[in-house]
């Protein structure tokens, strides 16, 4: 009976250790890249989630907040396994935040990243799968923006997002007036497409950006996407854009050679300077 114990014990602490170690990993990475770029980290506590961010150390008044937000990131261990922590390994928008060499870049994770402890609170796996763009994920998410837009005294908002974070973006943008500009990096623009597409399982306690066009109308926008995007594939755009009239549809960018991963880090400074 002790052997059992003991010789089932070794295996799960060793899971234990490993997953602990991964998690450090991840946290190391962005640390890492968040200091090249001299941002800080901080943790905004909304109604609902405690929300990892990464700031500058002082903002410059008066000029516009650029908000980058995190994709999706290690929601799943498996096609059919959820993941405890949705802690991205690549975390790609911190890499294009870190880009930006504007004054006010705020980089802004998704719920349940990057924070551990008694900052879990409400960390239930739905919001990292079919509720991932719930409508509490939303306003927590623009209730960050809103903070740091106080901080700044920025006069408007420019709203970046990476895969499942430029979904967020355009839910976000839909609901301000200060938007000045919105661009997508590989999005889920219209899940409902995107899961028929791919065979998914509906994302059925998510808001959808498409539902959302007669309002984000008004706001001046580019959505980039892999020419090899596999995984977010050309068409998911596409199909966000015929949901606006005619004559009102926002830019959809293909970018040759480019697939969900690769190599938007590297092309971001050329796209930058392509905004208006």
């Amino acid at each position: 009976m002790t052997r059992r114990r003991a010789g089932s014990f070794v295996p799960a602490l060793l899971l234990v250790l490993a997953v602990l170690g991964g998690c450090a990993d991840r946290h190391q990475t962005a640390a890492r890249i968040a200091e090249g770029r001299a941002l800080r980290p901080d943790v905004v506590a909304t109604r609902l989630f405690h929300i990892a961010t990464w700031r500058p150390a002082a903002f410059t008044p008066g000029a516009p907040l650029a908000v980058y937000i995190e994709g999706d990131g290690r929601a799943w261990i498996t096609a059919t396994r959820v993941s405890g922590d949705p802690t991205p390994r690549d975390p790609v928008a911190l890499e294009l935040a870190a880009r930006d060499r504007r004054p006010n870049v705020v980089y802004i994770a998704r719920p349940c990243q990057y924070v551990t402890g008694a900052q879990r609170r409400n960390c239930s796996p739905a919001f990292w799968t079919n509720a991932r763009f719930a409508e509490q994920v939303v306003a927590a998410t623009d209730a960050v923006i809103g903070h740091y837009k106080r901080q700044a005294a920025a006069p408007a908002v420019r709203l970046y997002g990476y895969s499942g974070g430029g979904t967020l973006a355009a839910l976000v943008a839909a609901r301000r007036d200060d938007v000045a500009w919105l661009a997508t990096v590989g999005a889920v623009l219209d899940h409902a497409h995107w899961t028929r597409l791919e065979g998914l399982t509906p994302l059925t306690h998510s808001l959808n950006p498409a539902d959302a066009a007669p309002r984000l109308a008004r706001i001046p926008q580019v959505h980039y996407v892999g020419a090899d995007d596999t995984v977010v594939p050309p068409r998911v755009a596409r199909a966000f854009q015929q949901r606006f009239p005619a004559g009102a549809r926002p830019a959809v960018v293909v970018v040759p050679n480019a697939d969900h991963l690769c190599c938007w880090t590297d092309a971001w400074p050329s796209l930058l300077r392509r905004e208006p």
